[in-house]
């Protein structure tokens, strides 16, 4: 049996590739750490150690001066008292619906505007605080509270089409 050189050496090379290969790898691994030798660690070791040292560098604790017992039932500070204005707060002014659209069929209906959101509503719907009393082919009746809204559809010429708020 006669030794061919063509045959061989493909066989040779992959075994001098795979030699390398582990040889790189063994050499990343040591410089990593990873074969290395750990010391062990010694059983009675404290674990909260750290968290000791840790407490030990904070600085010193905060005055307790003028802060009242919360065990006691009578025991507030007796120095400058913040007072809240017990007054009437003053009322929130709202900006009333918009009337958008009005679509008249057999049943009606209206787009409202109101508080950055719209509304399809139709007669007895009840929508943020109010209550559609009647709509109509020009106007819509609003229950704001026991007070009645009338919003009209706007025409030709009002101030809303124009661009200006009213």
């Amino acid at each position: 049996m006669t030794l061919d050189l063509r045959t061989a050496l493909p066989g040779l090379m992959a075994i001098l590739f795979l030699v390398v290969i582990g040889l790189q790898t063994s050499d990343a691994l040591k410089r990593s750490g990873a074969w290395t030798r750990r010391q062990p660690v010694a059983a009675y070791a404290d674990p909260y150690a750290v968290l000791d040292r840790q407490l030990e560098r904070m600085s010193r604790p905060a005055p307790l001066d003028g802060l009242r017992d919360p065990f006691r039932y009578a025991g507030a500070p007796t120095g400058p008292v913040l007072r809240v204005d017990s007054g009437k707060p003053a009322p929130v002014k709202r900006v009333p619906p918009i009337l958008t659209a009005i679509v008249s069929d057999a049943d009606p209906r209206a787009l409202i505007s109101y508080e950055g959101r719209n509304y399809s509503v139709k007669t007895g719907d009840l929508f943020a605080e109010f209550r559609v009393m009647s709509v109509t082919r020009d106007e819509v009746v609003l229950d704001g509270g026991g007070e009645p809204i009338v919003l009209r559809r706007p025409g030709k010429g009002d101030e809303r089409e124009k661009g200006s708020t009213p």
